[in-house]
């Protein structure tokens, strides 16, 4: 563990600071509770909880082949960033729900940037690790974002990127990462869209989907990536190639595919976590709201984002 994460580090129950004893353990100096360290890696759950167990396959699938970032690539932050007209992060940025830490390795490879990814799974653990492997402004926790183990008003800016929707408590979790926040840090959040504001055969749709996944979150892990890859040029050709060529499919999902095959991923995540949420403009922005942000923008782009700023 880099020394420098320490003491941003606080116990997840009574947030308290830490002490490392020796290689292995923190000990918390008012409860003297022990959490593990494994791989350098604080440990603050070791939960296999549904949502940690289907998200962790997919990430840990390929940890072992995964080399470090060396060089930026636009992704799901600077989606984000460009959506919501915003400027850049600097200073100690905190991304909550790390995945397979593309984000992560992308932003600590910016000069002005230090970033704590915080991930529940052991996949995204070892895959994270992996893409930001000589990289000392990029550390890596395990822990669940409802209980973070962060000290309060540490953080300059924060982002989560389709994280807090698949939580058993979605407002608890934008609460526990505004807490974390500076005065004046900002948010950028993304959250599942409801098509509240859609047509009724879009709505329609939804349920139908919403009805499939009562099947797919029970299948077996790599059953479910088979069909998803099996699906994936179907979709390419029913979503993707229709978004390019026609005005009027401009909200259809699955648009930013590049090509035919890659988006088993994105079908595998859709379809095999077993919490989804799902928002309306008004409701994203409330999760911001009710953690006490301030709401600076919402856009719409494969969901709802919320660019929020704390007081």
């Amino acid at each position: 563990m880099n020394p420098r994460l320490l003491p941003w580090l606080r116990c997840c129950d009574c947030r308290s600071r830490l002490e490392l004893r020796d290689e292995g353990h923190l000990t918390c100096v008012a409860c003297r509770q022990q959490f593990e360290m494994l791989d350098g890696v604080p440990r603050f759950t070791r939960q296999a909880s549904a949502t940690a167990q289907s998200f962790g396959y997919m990430w840990g699938r390929h940890a072992a082949t995964v080399e470090p970032m060396r060089s930026e690539l636009p992704y799901h932050l600077q989606l984000m960033r460009d959506t919501l007209d915003a400027p850049p992060c600097a200073g100690l940025i905190l991304d909550a729900g790390c995945g397979d830490g593309m984000d992560l390795a992308m932003l600590a490879l910016d000069s002005t940037c230090e970033v704590v990814g915080v991930e529940l799974s052991d996949g995204g653990i070892r895959t994270s690790l992996a893409r930001t492997k000589g990289n000392d402004r990029a550390h890596v926790i395990q822990a669940d974002l409802l209980k973070l183990p962060l000290a309060s008003g540490m953080f300059d800016g924060s982002y989560s990127y389709g994280v807090v929707h698949h939580t058993p408590d979605p407002p608890r979790a934008v609460r526990e990462i505004a807490r974390t926040l500076k005065s004046g840090a900002s948010l950028f959040l993304y959250v599942y869209e409801d098509f509240s504001d859609r047509m009724w055969t879009w709505r329609a749709l939804l349920r139908i989907v919403t009805l499939v996944r009562h099947v797919t979150t029970r299948l077996p892990a790599s059953a479910l990536m088979t069909l998803c890859r099996v699906s994936s040029p179907i979709v390419y050709g029913l979503c993707t190639l229709p978004a390019r060529r026609f005005r009027w499919a401009s909200r259809f999902p699955y648009r930013h595919s590049e090509n035919a095959w890659d988006l088993s991923g994105d079908l595998y995540d859709r379809f095999s976590a077993p919490i989804e949420r799902r928002y309306s403009e008004k409701t994203a922005a409330a999760l911001a709201r009710d953690a006490g942000l301030d709401v600076v923008r919402t856009a719409q782009c494969r969901g709802w984002m919320v660019w929020a700023r704390k007081p």
